[in-house]
């Protein structure tokens, strides 16, 4: 066996993603990419085959499991020549992000399928830097619902991209046909969506009905999946419950009642709020100041480019701009107004006792960029989290979300070496999760 394979790490504070505190004192012992077990400091001595890590006082955190992100969308809004040549070196670059910013794992909901395989592949054959992956490839959805701004693609430019993002439907059989379809083509989740209102300025919007629902419903049984349902009104949260989903993504932008809340919670579900789509749009200047000063980081010239061009749309004045039925301008206000409910929201569903996670719909707005996990867990801690309660969430609570709970999440025997290094004490300040030192990915330093 390599000496490689087999590591100690020693000299740290521990947040095991389980406990409340830092734990001192302890080693981790890892061997081929797993946890071996953690003890207590003392046994260090009996290890000599062992490679010794000294990690100088780090503070030591499962790595970060982002729960609701679009990986393979290339921060691309206008096809161009530079676009086109730029765009597989950004889709390197928003894996590598990942795993610079501190998540070793996420789930994508709402892919291209041919982008998201092939890259999971080049990084399970560590051909490529980034995090676990689960996707649910396409986002199955009804014709002209949400996302209205995603096209369905013709042959060529599937070709191009990897396949469609989303699947349009408007039929139970075709609900079976597609859920099928992208299953067999690797997802592992399938999502869908229930909206009556367009966010874009656009008015009531297509629904898929509850029979297609239940086919998706009963397609992801048969198969041993999980379904995933996007809304951002009581009604789709309703919807999600009555339909049996098991992630509700985003949250309510209207006042849930507490009867509501219990039927979620008697589901055993789990929510996504994704609180942080709400609140950045209360920081757009900071959003494209942080583009210019520090974007080069993160992005291809053309890329950023547009992403800046397109952050500048929503400052225009008066705005929305006079053709936003023609084109896509969120409502902002739509968004501001949402923000304090839906912290509420939130409440009263840890209240209840219900299940939340943590999500950051990277790539999936036009204010969704790599770098900003700590801020959804800062809105956690605004909906009444500690910030125990908000780590926990990032980390063995999206395990058990995303049913990768035996091989993430927390650190504990049998479970993958996925860590994180900081300086200071996020169980105190939550910001401190911002300056990450150093990922570990099944025991190797990646980054």
């Amino acid at each position: 066996m390599n000496r490689n394979e087999k590591k100690i790490f020693l000299n740290f504070k521990l947040f095991d993603g389980i406990k409340d505190g830092l734990q001192e004192n302890k080693i981790i012992r890892v061997n081929n990419e797993r946890i071996e077990k953690i003890e207590e400091s003392s046994a260090l001595k009996g290890y000599r085959e062992y490679e010794i890590i000294d990690l100088n006082g780090q503070t030591l955190l499962p790595g970060f499991i982002d729960a609701h992100i679009h990986i393979t969308v290339p921060f691309i809004f206008k096809t161009n020549r530079d676009a086109l040549f730029q765009m597989n070196r950004q889709l390197e670059l928003n894996f590598l992000n990942c795993i610079k910013y501190g998540v070793t794992t996420v789930r994508d909901v709402g892919a291209f399928p041919g982008k998201i395989n092939k890259w999971r592949k080049k990084i399970n054959r560590k051909e490529a830097v980034g995090p676990r992956i689960l996707t649910t490839t396409s986002f199955i959805t009804s014709k002209g619902g949400v996302p209205e701004m995603a096209p369905t693609l013709n042959f060529f430019e599937a070709f191009i991209a990897g396949g469609q993002f989303v699947e349009r439907i408007g039929s139970p059989e075709e609900a079976v046909k597609i859920g099928n379809r992208l299953i067999d083509q690797g997802a592992d989740w399938l999502k869908t969506q229930y909206s009556e209102e367009s966010f874009l300025f656009h008015g009531p919007l297509k629904k898929l009905s509850d029979n297609t629902f239940m086919a998706l419903r009963k397609v992801s049984r048969e198969r041993g999946i999980r379904l995933a349902m996007h809304h951002t009104e009581a009604a789709g949260f309703n919807k999600g419950i009555q339909i049996g989903v098991d992630t509700l993504e985003h949250c309510a932008a209207n006042p849930l009642k507490h009867e509501e809340v219990d039927r979620f919670v008697a589901g055993n579900m789990a929510i996504v709020p994704t609180l942080k789509v709400f609140g950045d749009n209360f920081e757009i200047e900071e959003m494209l100041n942080w583009l210019g000063n520090e974007g080069k980081t993160d992005f291809m010239p053309e890329p950023l480019r547009q992403s800046i061009r397109e952050v500048k749309k929503l400052l225009r004045k008066p705005y929305p701009p006079s053709d936003y039925m023609d084109k896509f301008y969120p409502d902002i206000s739509f968004f501001r107004k949402a923000y304090p409910i839906a912290i509420q929201n939130i409440e009263k569903i840890r209240a209840a006792g219900g299940k939340v996670g943590v999500g950051t719909d990277t790539c999936g707005t036009g204010l969704s960029f790599f770098g900003f996990y700590w801020k959804e867990l800062k809105h956690l801690t605004r909906a009444g989290f500690s910030n125990y309660e908000a780590l926990k969430a990032a980390t063995s609570i999206n395990a058990e979300i995303i049913g990768m709970e035996k091989d993430v999440g927390s650190i504990s025997s049998g479970k993958y070496a996925d860590f994180i290094l900081l300086s200071g004490n996020p169980l105190e300040k939550i910001e401190d999760v911002r300056h990450i030192n150093a990922v570990i990915k099944g025991g190797e330093r990646i980054f």
